[in-house]
């Protein structure tokens, strides 16, 4: 499909890159799934599009960021917007849950902030 003339344009979307498996070893699958974005990309298909999101781990980091002009690279993890979508997002949890809505408020503000704080990698 990517070397037929007159293709309309192709887009490849990875989600939670970070999710595929990457136990130690050459061969792990989060591995292949990045050498084989990387074979995509150096391929340079003019109708070829890739968005990869994924927590900024090392290895992900460091081959996207060898691939990506630093213009296309979108970081959100720092962004305080972000931050307060997932603490929300645990804070409703937190509310709407029958088990947590009857812990001590103290219980439910720990739990809101510890898992606020390891979204991000704390």
């Amino acid at each position: 499909m990517l070397e037929l003339e007159g293709q309309r344009p192709i887009y490849i979307v990875i989600d939670a890159m970070d999710d595929c498996p990457n136990p130690t070893g050459p061969k792990s699958a989060r591995k292949k799934v990045l050498i084989f974005v990387e074979e995509l990309v150096r391929s340079r298909y003019s109708n070829l599009y890739i968005c990869v999101t994924s927590s900024p781990e090392q290895d992900i980091k460091r081959t996207l960021n060898l691939l990506t002009p630093t213009l296309r690279i979108v970081e959100l993890h720092d962004e305080a917007g972000q931050k307060e979508d997932i603490k929300s997002y645990i804070r409703s949890f937190v509310k709407d849950n029958q088990e947590t809505r009857t812990w001590t408020r103290d219980d439910q503000d720990l739990f809101v902030n510890t898992l606020s704080r390891r979204a991000y990698g704390k």
